[in-house]
């Protein structure tokens, strides 16, 4: 039968032998090899082997393979339909005029693809395969579709022996509608069709935890021992019946079979519409599983930080390079990029009496873009950037200041204009830092307190000047490229005039505590635009060793050759009005651009305002910053290469996903404990859907609970494990358990969550323990 596989996917050299194995999940799965004994691994072309290879393999040892397969890969343009046997989700047969509905869907999917199509291995599938690509794999039900990184076992039984035809917009449709997901509706009327057999509703009833009632009302209609009446009698059996039917035809058809239905009363027309009606009311309607599901799963790969940018939370700069040691201070353990930016950090990180690694970075990056900020272009913008660092009290931040002055002193003994690089450390108004940039047009400053500035100038009060000065600063981040000019500006007091300013370069480091400036952050803030602009740098070291030899170390002769080398062609550059153009490895151009295309992703995800603007500039933040690592390592032909770009973008990723989890959290300004609490709730359900069963098994509540993981469903346990112990709930004057449900309330409300029906998490899982599905994937940040 082999013979009859389509010589136009033999031509493809993506072939496998497989055999059957038992794995984990407890059932024999299809693995995939390469005939040399070689795991097969469906992203990688070295272990797959060509057509030839495969049969001969199997032919020769056929006790050891039980197959050949094929493949899918981004070259080649093929697409596995697979159409399974229809069961439920535990393997067992489904009811009948279940799996009539599901053969009905497969018998469609069949008529609509007239494409070669081939029965399974174990003849109960069906393989149709046609041209096209697909976005991702999906699987819905008893149906998958594939066009990559997959591999589809080929038996050559053939089921309809004609050409593989291209139906790339057809089976692109298919993909579509297999995502879709239907969210529940505020009424539910019980409208849906009788999925389930008459007599598998009565067995359902007969076999639950309340047979022996359901029994004596349906079959005797002996009410007397359970009600007061037998109204509430006959309500008791709709209800029940309702909770496996979700058709009121058929729940009505089946009352009228019971005993209870021999009394006139109970038999008429309006009574039996009315206990309908409430029934109905206070059901949850069906879920369309496999909808949510993929619907949560396409959304988790689109947020997904692309391969080529390796990022590890918590410091931005680990793991990026081989770590540099001081050679005078061996717990210098952090890793600055090479270059000037490096070398800087070094040297505030020695002279400082309380050594912090995340202050000398904040340091260095401040102090190379105010030098290089006009000089240097990349991609038609300058390198000016805003630095934010976060250290608490007493944390040493003062080394900046001492660092930089300690260089620029050096510097000035054979550069004396260099001193223009260092700028005003109190801005009293706009037209002040626009005069300052007229005479000095690149300057850093460095301003302490900066969490308060940033409350005076997004505050609703907010003094003229204060407004001037953060508009000027919205303005002043895109303004030092080669081509941009700062505009004049007129008053009716003329000494507050502004001449036009040509490519200025206004860079600064603000420094704050985190106390204090997570205390006054607001959501304007962020959506205003000007912390987005802003690098973000938190001090999480433990607190440092005070440094008995800081005030006697020095800059390096090289340090002060190299910096004063820079200074000098910057001034020049500056005075020339000319730039020197910073260009990309082709490493770093593709590393870039993914970046770009992932804070698009970002951006395209959310409908949190935060989220949004928090990402909107993050691209052209590490651009500049790679940019200043380049021009650091060579100022006369800087190149970004791949770690410069991959330094870059952790520092950005790292400040953005900081701030990004604090409000989250609900740890910024001064909300109160129900945003907490539901900001907490959306981390842990974020958490569930995106971590591994390993770190979640403990809370999830065991094994059994493993099924409702794999399908993305919540379980309310879970929920309640991880948030009994947060401070925010166990402190509600309510209670713990009744803040969760007033959280998971507002979510359903917001048709962020769904809330699942008892009865379908009973029939799909076995159990009929409280349970909750996404039905928002970006109210949770993915």
């Amino acid at each position: 039968m082999i013979d009859n596989i389509p010589h136009e996917l033999r031509a493809f050299n993506q072939w496998v032998c497989w055999r059957k194995e038992d794995t984990q999940s407890g059932r024999p799965t299809k693995v995939p090899y390469n005939p040399s004994g070689v795991h097969a691994d469906p992203t990688d072309s070295s272990t797959w082997t060509t057509f030839k290879n495969a049969v001969g393999a199997l032919l020769t040892h056929p006790d050891k393979w039980s197959g050949i397969g094929f493949v899918l890969s981004e070259n080649d343009p093929f697409v596995f339909i697979d159409l399974d046997e229809p069961k439920n989700p535990d393997g067992s047969p489904l009811a009948e005029d279940e799996y009539k509905i599901r053969m009905n869907d497969q018998h469609l999917i069949y008529d609509t693809f007239d494409s070669y199509a081939e029965l399974s291995p174990s003849g109960k599938g069906l393989h149709i395969i046609v041209k096209g690509k697909l976005p991702s794999g999906r699987k819905r039900s008893s149906v998958e579709v594939y066009s990559n990184a997959r591999f589809m076992t080929m038996t050559g039984n053939v089921y309809r022996n004609v050409p593989i035809v291209d139906y790339n917009e057809r089976v692109n449709q298919l993909w579509e509608q297999m995502g879709k997901g239907r969210k529940a509706e505020l009424f539910y009327a019980g409208l849906e069709k009788a999925e389930t057999l008459d007599q598998q509703v009565i067995n359902y009833a007969a076999t639950a935890i309340n047979a022996e009632k359901f029994a004596e009302l349906y079959y005797n209609g002996n009410w007397q021992k359970y009600y007061p009446s037998q109204s509430e009698a006959d309500f008791a059996v709709i209800d029940i019946l309702a909770f496996y039917s979700k058709n009121r035809d058929q729940v009505k058809k089946l009352f009228l079979q019971s005993k209870l239905a021999e009394r006139e009363k109970s038999r008429a027309n309006y009574r039996i519409n009315y206990m309908l009606n409430r029934c109905f009311d206070n059901l949850l309607p069906p879920v369309d599983f496999e909808g949510l599901r993929n619907q949560v799963e396409e959304a988790i790969k689109k947020s997904q930080i692309p391969d080529s940018i390796q990022i590890e939370e918590g410091k931005a700069y680990l793991n990026l390079q081989e770590p540099k040691l001081l050679e005078d201070n061996p717990e210098f353990l952090f890793n600055p990029p090479n270059g000037l930016v490096g070398d800087i950090a070094r040297f505030i990180y020695a002279q400082a009496p309380l050594p912090v690694p995340e202050i000398a970075i904040a340091g260095a990056i401040g102090l190379m873009s105010g030098i290089c900020g006009k000089a240097y272009n990349v991609s038609n913008t300058g390198l000016n950037q805003y630095t934010l660092l976060l250290s608490s009290t007493g944390s040493g931040k003062e080394a900046i200041a001492s660092g930089i002055a300690k260089i620029m002193k050096q510097i000035k003994k054979s550069v004396p204009a260099a001193g223009e690089f260092i700028g005003p450390a109190e801005i009293a108004s706009p037209q002040a830092l626009v005069k300052c940039l007229g005479d000095t047009p690149s300057i850093v400053s460095l301003v302490g307190e900066f969490g308060l500035a940033l409350k005076q100038m997004a505050s609703e009060n907010a003094a003229p000047a204060q407004l001037g000065l953060r508009r000027m600063l919205l303005d002043l981040f895109n303004k030092s490229g080669e081509n941009d000019e700062l505009q004049r500006t007129i008053y009716s007091d003329r000494d507050k005039n502004t001449q036009m300013v040509t490519a200025p370069s206004f860079s600064l480091i603000g420094e704050s505590t985190p106390e204090r400036f997570y205390e006054i952050l607001t959501e304007n803030m962020i959506s205003e635009g000007l912390l987005p602009r802003f690098n973000i740098i938190e001090n999480l070291s433990p607190p440092a060793d005070f440094n008995e030899g800081s005030a006697l170390v020095m800059p390096s002769q090289k340090l002060v050759h190299d910096m004063a080398q820079l200074c000098a062609i910057s001034l020049g550059l500056n005075s020339q009005r000319k730039v020197n153009h910073v260009q990309m490895s082709e490493d770093a151009t593709d590393i870039l651009r993914t970046f770009r295309q992932y804070a698009k992703n970002e951006l395209d995800i959310t409908k949190h305002e935060v989220r949004k603007q928090l990402w909107n500039r993050a691209h052209i933040k590490a651009l500049k910053l790679s940019a200043t690592v380049a021009v650091g390592e060579n100022p006369i032909q800087p190149i970004i290469s791949k770690d410069n770009a991959n330094w870059a973008i952790a520092i950005v990723i790292n400040g953005i996903k900081n701030l990004q989890r604090k409000f989250e959290l609900g740890e910024v300004g001064e909300n109160n404990d129900e945003t907490k609490q539901l900001n907490y709730v959306v981390k842990n359900v974020k958490k569930f859907v995106t971590g591994t069963w390993s770190e979640l098994e403990k809370t999830a509540g065991g094994e059994k609970m493993k099924t409702l993981y794999l399908e993305k469903v919540i379980p309310f346990g879970y929920l309640q494990r991880t948030t009994a112990s947060a401070a925010a709930f166990r402190k509600d004057k309510m209670g713990a358990n009744t803040a969760l449900r007033r959280a998971l309330k507002t979510l359903v409300d917001r048709g962020d969550l769904q809330q699942l029906a008892k009865s379908d998490l009973v029939k799909r899982f076995g159990t009929g323990a409280e349970a909750y599905a996404i039905s928002a994937p970006g109210a949770f940040g993915i």
